[in-house]
This record gives structure tokens, sequence and C-alpha cells, in this order.
């Protein structure tokens, strides 16, 4: 092998050594309960797994998870309670959540996820929130985590008329209006996410590979040149030298 090339093999070697350790994301980690999800970029588990260097894979703001009550947990800024992680399917980009309050419907209409990467995962639709004075009849089906001994909380499609004893408390778009038969604490609170600061680090990323292999097809080009120059200039002469001892 011209010496040329010796080098460059190693700078090669070398150069992707280094691209390896900025590429990749950081090792993925769990809290310490049972069951407990994987948890890998873009997630970020403070305190137990150290922040990825801005120069690599950055962090988005919002995808900071902890370990509460030997739970792993998310916040959102506009609710005030933790909601438990149960999984997380990082090829489909979904997290699924429960509530341990086991109001699913109180998250619902309290979770605003406008300033987050997150939003629902499933088809939304709008329905309206009802506070009423009075017991209601079907198709009205009461919310009882979130109703009292004197109000009685309901969703219902917008289309339909406000009874005289309810006023409306909010129209939001939810995965489903609630249901006595959809009891699980975790229906519907599944999300997925999106990552614009994770898609353009992955595009500097894929710049700098392509400019790390232009630079390295240069430099094999210009050493195959000099390689070939020096080979022809010796060829030349050893001819000379044999034309001169003849």
């Amino acid at each position: 092998m011209p010496p040329p090339f010796i080098f460059l093999f190693w700078l090669s070697i070398f150069l992707n050594s280094l691209r390896f350790l900025s590429a990749n994301p950081p090792a993925s980690s769990t809290c310490t309960h049972d069951d407990a999800p994987r948890i890998s970029h873009p997630f970020h588990l403070n305190l137990q797994q150290p922040r990825p260097s801005l120069t690599s894979y950055d962090v988005p703001s919002g995808f900071e998870l902890l370990c509460t009550d030997n739970l792993t947990t998310i916040h959102f800024p506009s609710y005030t309670h933790y909601l438990v992680v149960k999984s997380i399917s990082y090829p489909t980009k979904r997290i699924n959540l429960l509530d341990p309050r086991n109001c699913v419907h109180d998250v619902f209409l309290n979770l605003d996820l406008s300033h987050t990467p997150f939003h629902y995962f499933y088809v939304l639709k709008n329905y309206t929130y009802l506070n009423c004075s009075k017991v209601l009849s079907r198709p009205f089906m009461e919310i009882p985590c979130m109703s009292g001994p004197d109000f009685h909380v309901y969703t219902v499609e917008p289309s339909l008329p406000v009874p005289g004893s309810c006023v409306t408390v909010k129209t939001i778009a939810i995965p489903f209006e609630y249901s006595p038969y959809l009891s699980d604490n975790s229906l519907g609170l599944g999300l997925t996410w999106d990552s614009p600061l994770l898609q353009e680090t992955r595009t500097e990323h894929t710049a700098v590979n392509i400019g790390i292999f232009v630079i390295v097809a240069i430099a094999i080009l210009v050493s195959v040149k000099v390689w070939w120059s020096r080979s022809r200039r010796d060829c030349g002469e050893k001819e000379d030298q044999l034309l001169q001892s003849l």
C-alpha cells in the first residue's frame, strides 16, 4: 500500500470515529420500578441521564421525564399534576400516559398541548363540557370523577342544546366523550411528538458527513495523482539508468 493511502486509511478511521461519537444519541436509561419504559433520545431522564452536548443530539424542550414516587412521569406546564409514562414506542413516536388520579377527562379538559412538542395520537373531535346543577337523563352521561354532590359534569356534542340547569365550561377537541364503558385511566392519553430541533440536528450531521466524504475523496484523488506522478518519474529514472548502463 503506497504511503499516501496508509495516511488516508488512518485519517478516515479517525474521522469516522469522531462522527460516531458526535452523531449517536446517548445511551438509554430507565427509572428503577418494574416495567419502567426505556428512556432514550429525544427524551431525557432528569438527574439520572446526563444531558447530551449541544454539538450532538440536543434534547428539545418538553422531553424531560422524571422518576417520581417510583414511577416514570412527565409534567406539562398547563397541567398541575404529573402524568405517568406507561410506555414509549420510538418507531411509531408514541408515548402512552395514564392519569394516577383516575380521571382522564380532567386531563383532557385542562391539558394544553399547544406550546409543547406533543399532540394527541388519536383523531380528535370537538366536545363540550357542561357543569349542571341537576342530574340529566340520557343521552347525557355524567363524569363521576369530575362531579360533586351539588354539581354534575357532562361531555356532549356541541350541536346539542344546553339545558337550562347547565353552564358551558369549555368546548375542546378530545379523543372521545365520556362513557362508563371506557373507564380506563389511560384510554385516550396517547401522544405523539414533533421534533423540529432533532430534524435540524440530523440535517446538520448529514451536511457534516457529506463534507467529510468530499474532503476524503479529494484527498484520495490528490494522493493518487501524486503517487502516479512519482511512480512514472521513478520508472523514467530507472529506464535512463538502464539505457546508460548499456
